[in-house]
């Protein structure tokens, strides 16, 4: 980008910056474009977590509304008094959250430029995809971050695959494989010699872990030894709990919460399980390979273009638990296959889907939009 041209100040529309795969994905877009010519914003339709709100570098400005739950006509009204407040060059909103209200709000606020990215789950209900059949072909530019996923948006509205834009998930090389494992374990209170398969999301349905939870019985039942640990919170928990009770499988399965120090856990960890019945291009994937961990996942989104089945890990069906126990229960047997399908996705996670190729991607993507 020429060092003559004035920055490209970009205002990112976001439902609420809240721990999750999508938010944190945001995080690493606009702090890796800090000194690449764009200025970038969050609008936070609700209030901002804290911990979310620290990670921001300081450069990064942070809006926050006070969106009501449900539909809140109000919403249109706040982003068109930000955007004509801000007067951005390119309004950007993620996901169903915020495509109604932002990109109403932004036409009406005569944004020169406006985009809307898809990163995972599409909402598939009559009226929703009415509305996105609507809109998705009225903004400047469509954004996926997967192939697979660009496939779906294209098929659910009746658009030509070349109108959406894929720009793949990265991943910062430098914040993993470098905590040493024996300290993490420690941490975690796992002995050395114990198989640790782990997962790291939001305790929602689309991420399925009841079915990593009925895979560990499984797994139980065939006498071997492991743990598994299981990050995150949502709504979901209580009934969690109750699942791990009722298989009586407590000594083997561990919620942990909210895990803030995620290099951590992914060091030390023998196995990644990903289980989703629905997926963008999953950031803990990419965060797994980065840290040399063999990977199991279910084949949903852009798995499949992150993981090479028998190289770099297992993929399997959604919503099949007794497969998902059977690709794991190889690899807890197999010390030597685990440590190779490591090795090879941090080989491939280095080669193919470091963080500046991605920043590039979205640096590309909106200077072409402001040529």
């Amino acid at each position: 980008m020429s060092a003559t041209r004035p920055p490209i100040r970009v205002l990112h529309v976001i439902h609420h910056l809240q721990p999750g795969g999508m938010e944190y994905g945001l995080i690493k877009i606009v702090n890796g474009l800090v000194g690449s010519g764009v200025e970038s914003t969050i609008c936070s339709t609700t209030t901002a977590n804290p911990t979310m709100r620290a990670l921001l570098h300081p450069s990064v400005g942070l809006i926050e509304l006070t969106r009501r739950p449900g539909n809140d006509p109000r919403l249109v009204w706040q982003l068109y008094r930000t955007f004509r407040r801000e007067r951005p060059d390119i309004v950007h909103t993620h996901a169903w959250g915020t495509l109604v209200e932002g990109f109403v709000a932004a036409r009406l606020a005569r944004v020169p430029v406006v985009m809307h990215g898809e990163h995972g789950t599409l909402q598939l209900g009559a009226s929703q995809v009415r509305v996105q059949r609507w809109i998705w072909p009225r903004v400047d530019v469509l954004l996926s971050v997967s192939s697979r996923l660009a496939e779906r948006m294209a098929a659910t509205v009746g658009i030509p695959l070349e109108r959406v834009t894929v720009v793949r998930n990265g991943v910062d090389l430098s914040r993993f494989g470098t905590t040493p494992r024996a300290a993490a374990r420690h941490a975690l209170g796992v002995p050395d010699d114990l198989v640790l398969i782990g997962h790291a999301g939001r305790l929602v349905p689309v991420k399925d872990q009841a079915g990593l939870v009925e895979a560990a019985a499984r797994l139980k039942a065939q006498g071997l030894a492991f743990r598994v640990v299981i990050a995150g919170d949502g709504p979901l928990r209580p009934d969690l709990e109750a699942q791990i009770a009722a298989l009586e499988v407590g000594e083997c399965v561990h919620l942990l919460g909210h895990q803030a120090d995620v290099e951590r856990l992914f060091a030390a960890l023998d196995v990644y399980v990903l289980c989703s019945r629905s997926e963008g291009m999953p950031n803990t994937i990419l965060e797994a390979m980065a840290s040399g961990v063999a990977v199991v996942s279910t084949r949903v989104g852009g798995a499949d273009e992150l993981v090479v089945d028998g190289e770099t890990g297992c993929l399997v069906p959604p919503a099949q638990p007794a497969a998902l126990a059977d690709a794991i229960g190889r690899l807890v047997s197999d010390a030597s296959a685990r440590e190779r399908m490591g090795r090879m996705g941090r080989q491939r996670a280095t080669t193919t889907f470091g963080l500046p190729t991605m920043i590039a991607g979205y640096e590309a993507v909106y200077a072409g939009a402001t040529r």
